[in-house]
C-alpha cells in the first residue's frame, strides 16, 4: 500500500503588497510503496489524499491569519495612526480627543488630547511600527496591536497616562491603567473626562462632531431599546418612556446598541434600567 507521511508544513512568509505576513503552507506528500500493493489505483489516491489535505490546510491558514501592517506612521492622534495609506485605530485603549481638555495638578486647564497626539508622535519619531490587526471596525479602520520594535505602544500609552483602558472592548490594559494612576502619570496627575463619556458630552465621535448620538431606529413596535454603556463600563439598556430613554445618545462606534425587545438586549449582555 501507499502510505501518506507528514504531508504539509507550514511558514509564514511576507508578501510584497504592504508588507504584511500571509501564511503560506509549504505542502510535501510522502510516499511509500509497498511491493504488494495494487499498483497504480492505490499510488493515485494516496497522492490525492495529500494534495486534498494541503488545500484544506491553505484554506484554513489563510482564512485565519491575521493581518500585519508594517512601515512608517503618521501620527492622527493618540490612539490613531496611518500606515501605507491604511488607518489605524489602536486596540483595546483610548487616548483623550483633540478637541479635548484636562486639569493639570495645580488644577489648570490644558489640551490634553494633543498631549497625547505629540507624545506619540515623539515616541515613534521616524521608526517603522509594525500593527498586528485584529478586527475592522465599521468605519472600516484596522484595530490593531502596534508594536515599535518589540514595545506595545497601546500598552505604552496606558501606562503612561496618555489614554485608558478601553475596557468594553478589551481588558488587557486595566493593570497598565491602575498603575498609571496610581503612580500618578499623565492624565492621572490631574482630573479628566473618560474620553467616550466626552465625546458623548461634547456631541463628537471619534472622526469629529456628531449631532448627539446615532439616530434611533423605529421598529415593529415603536422606536428600539437603547442599549448604553456608561462610563464603568456597564451595559444598561432603556426602554421607551424610562426615565433617561430621552436624554441617552446611542454610539455605535463605542460599541453601544439598538434593540427591539428585551430578551434581545438581555441575550447580548445588557441589563434593563431600574429606572
Amino acid at each position: 500500500m501507499a502510505s501518506l507521511r507528514a504531508p504539509c508544513a507550514a511558514s509564514t512568509l511576507p508578501t510584497r503588497r504592504g508588507r504584511s505576513c500571509a501564511f503560506k503552507p509549504v505542502c510535501r506528500v510522502v510516499l511509500e510503496r509497498n511491493e504488494s500493493s495494487s499498483g497504480a489505483a492505490a499510488f493515485g489516491r494516496a497522492v490525492l489524499a495529500g494534495v486534498a489535505s494541503c488545500l484544506v490546510l491553505a484554506s484554513s491558514a489563510n482564512a485565519s491569519s491575521p493581518g500585519v501592517i508594517a512601515g512608517p506612521a503618521r501620527v492622527v492622534d493618540g490612539d490613531t495612526l496611518v500606515i501605507n495609506g491604511e488607518r489605524i485605530r489602536l486596540y483595546g485603549v483610548d487616548a483623550p480627543e483633540s478637541a479635548q481638555q484636562c486639569k493639570d495638578a495645580k488644577g489648570a486647564p490644558y489640551a490634553c488630547g494633543l498631549v497625547s497626539k505629540d507624545a506619540l508622535d515623539k515616541k515613534i519619531g521616524k521608526a517603522p511600527v509594525t500593527c498586528q490587526v485584529k478586527d475592522k471596525d465599521q468605519y472600516g479602520r484596522n484595530v490593531s496591536v502596534c508594536l515599535l520594535g518589540s514595545e506595545d505602544l497601546n500598552g505604552w500609552l496606558v501606562s503612561n497616562g496618555y489614554a485608558v483602558s478601553y475596557r468594553q472592548y478589551s481588558k488587557d490594559y486595566i493593570p497598565a491603567e491602575d498603575a498609571a494612576q496610581a503612580a500618578r502619570k499623565g492624565i492621572w496627575a490631574g482630573e479628566f473626562q473618560v474620553p467616550s463619556e466626552w465625546r458623548k458630552q461634547n456631541k463628537r465621535g471619534e472622526s469629529g462632531p456628531n449631532t448627539g448620538g446615532d439616530p434611533t431606529p423605529n421598529c415593529a413596535t415603536g422606536p428600539a431599546i437603547k442599549g448604553n454603556i456608561n462610563a464603568k463600563g456597564e451595559k444598561i439598556f432603556h426602554v421607551p418612556g424610562g426615565k433617561y430613554y430621552d436624554s441617552v445618545r446611542i454610539d455605535l462606534k463605542d460599541g453601544e446598541k439598538f434593540f427591539c425587545t428585551e430578551s434581545e438586549a438581555t441575550s447580548a449582555g445588557w441589563r434593563k434600567s431600574s429606572q
